[in-house]
């Protein structure tokens, strides 16, 4: 029994997919790396070390301690650790090239309230007193880690 030209043609092509695009992917940069970050508006400097392996990666920061973030690491996805209230993420491709923060920052706002209302001559309801009142809220802040090498393996 002869096989069709077009199964021929479906093999060929998902063969062809399977090994990707064929260029190579960015080698991992094994060693020890430093980072300092003084994100706009944070008042926490975030610094620490980074050992990245052939397979891992491994974080010491302050502001810490720093965990492995189970949750938010995906097969797929970059490797995550959260270390006090920053997250810091690794591409696992990349881990040097690509690795990204987020943290938050507060900003005050101002709102102005009417705390009194009376009647006009006309009998609209009209503010009589009003209150300004500060309030607080948490804006996020992203940015990419710089990794300045301290070391590399022998």
């Amino acid at each position: 029994m002869r096989t069709p030209p077009y199964c021929l043609l479906a093999l060929a092509l998902a063969a062809c997919a399977q090994h990707g695009s064929g260029a190579p992917a960015p080698p991992v940069r094994i060693g020890v790396y430093r980072f300092t970050e003084r994100p706009n508006g944070v008042n926490t400097t975030i610094q620490g070390r980074v050992v990245v392996t052939h397979d891992s990666v491994v974080v010491e920061a302050e502001p810490g301690p720093c965990r492995y973030d189970v949750r938010a690491t995906t097969a797929a996805g970059p490797i995550v650790y959260q270390c006090a209230d920053v997250s810091i993420a690794f591409d696992r491709f990349d881990p040097v090239g690509r690795a990204t923060y987020r943290t938050t920052k507060i900003v005050m706002d101002r709102k102005t309230t009417c705390v009194r209302y009376t009647t006009d001559s006309k009998g609209n309801q009209v503010c009589a007193q009003q209150q300004t009142e500060a309030t607080e809220r948490d804006v996020p802040v992203t940015g990419t880690l710089h990794l300045d090498t301290i070391a590399h393996p022998e």
